[in-house]
């Protein structure tokens, strides 16, 4: 499973001179010979408080950078490269904070360190 890996921003279409009313927040990519391309757009919900939605879009905005930054904290306390981490002892010997961190990439990421 990959996502898009270009650098995800957090849009707040709610600055614009004409305002969006149904999804005052969004997350955007800048794709190589593409001006923006959306991944997410957050809709208007009175239901839901503003604060909120826009707590939940910077949460998904920022989502790539904490997975990239999760990989490099498990592989920092096993002390090899990111990409090599489930290599080092079994799962089961892991801490169980590390566990769950492994669990987590692979709910995430479907790379399975179990």
């Amino acid at each position: 499973m990959s996502y898009t890996p270009e650098r995800w921003h957090f849009q707040d279409n709610t600055r614009y001179q004409s305002p969006w009313t149904t999804n005052p927040y969004s997350i955007t990519t800048r794709k190589t010979g593409v001006h923006g391309t959306t991944i997410a757009n957050i809709p208007n919900r009175k239901t839901v408080p503003d604060a909120e939605q826009r707590a939940n879009a910077m949460l998904m905005a920022h989502a790539p950078e904490m997975l990239e930054l999760l990989r490099t904290f498990v592989g920092w306390y096993s002390n090899k490269e990111k990409d090599n981490f489930h290599k080092v002892m079994p799962f089961k010997n892991q801490p169980p904070e590390i566990q769950a961190a492994m669990k987590l990439i692979e709910k995430t990421t479907g790379e399975s360190y179990v």
